[in-house]
């Protein structure tokens, strides 16, 4: 029997209410496209995601932490291994003064509007980010004026082993696009420090925001937000542009005609379309300008040569 069945069987009897075979993940993305995933569950607490955590490393099977799936591009093929979602084991929020505590699996919209209710300013900015806190920490997101990374204290992690850990803002390594102290962790929460807002103001400004994401990129359309990181003195939606691929497409995947840094579910894609496209767009820039666009979404159960194409010319 593969570890894999044995792991399933074992997980299937210590938490028979959320632990799932052969379930899709396509509900579970931004994208609606991919496979199902091997095992999929939903761990109660922080102890039962400890347990979990080591229960995949005993049974040497790999895993892969979900949020809600908005910068996951998933195989059409799944995903073999564990599939974790932290949506009931990490959804804590609350604050103390300006200091606020936020689980990774709390929606980055949720948390924005617990600012706004309890007048806490300093996030309002990421009005309309897709995504969790996790997924928000790993990639050090942000949006016109800021980004989350600006605001963290400290960050409640484990590592692949299962073990908790403390990580401060500066061990972080909080950059554009990316936080390369945190990429081998699971993410668990983090203190945020804020500052006294004005309940109206704040409510302003994320209508603000928001309007300028709907008035400038395809929200009507699945995708994982921007495809490409920004690279050093451009814009990649500007070299997508300028490389002639606005509007390509391979099957139901298309580069937005609104936003090129976007590449859209429009019409019943497969996860494979998109990779094409994403995979097309590095060469028709590289070809004319010489730089490789890196990717923000993240490729899951893809195969490796798959990866790596994309990963360099």
């Amino acid at each position: 029997m593969e570890n894999s069945e044995r792991l399933y069987k074992r997980l299937n009897n210590e938490f028979p209410d959320s632990s799932y075979a052969d379930e899709p993940l396509a509900p579970l993305t931004t994208y609606r496209v991919g496979g199902k995933a091997e095992i999929l569950i939903y761990p109660n607490h922080l102890d039962d995601l400890e347990h979990i955590v080591k229960l995949c490393n005993r049974y040497k099977t790999e895993f892969f932490i979900i949020g809600k799936g908005a910068n996951v591009l998933v195989h059409d093929g799944g995903f073999r291994g564990v599939v974790i979602s932290l949506e009931k084991c990490s959804s804590q929020l609350f604050h103390e003064k300006n200091l606020l505590y936020v689980g990774a699996g709390v929606t980055v919209q949720a948390l924005v509007e617990y600012c706004e209710e309890h007048s806490l300013a300093g996030l309002d900015f990421m009005s309309g980010i897709p995504g969790t806190v996790g997924g928000a920490l790993r990639m050090n997101a942000g949006a016109f004026v800021g980004e989350i990374g600006d605001r963290v204290l400290r960050i409640d992690a484990m590592s692949k082993q299962g073990i908790r850990e403390q990580i401060s803002a500066e061990e972080a390594g909080f950059g554009y696009r990316r936080a390369n102290g945190l990429q081998d962790k699971i993410l668990l929460g983090c203190w945020l420090l804020l500052g006294p807002g004005e309940k109206r103001i704040l409510q302003r400004a994320r209508e603000g925001y928001l309007e300028r994401r709907a008035s400038k990129q395809p929200l009507e359309y699945p995708s994982c937000g921007s495809v490409f990181k920004r690279p050093p003195g451009d814009y990649a939606g500007r070299l997508v542009e300028a490389a002639g691929a606005k509007g390509f497409r391979v099957g139901g995947a298309m580069v937005s005609a609104k936003h090129a840094n976007f590449v859209v579910n429009e019409k019943s894609a497969t996860a494979n379309d998109i990779y094409e496209v994403i995979a097309e767009v590095q060469q028709m820039v590289y070809k004319q300008f010489k730089v490789w666009l890196e990717l923000e979404v993240k490729l899951v159960g893809f195969p490796i040569e798959m990866v790596k194409r994309v990963e360099g010319p």
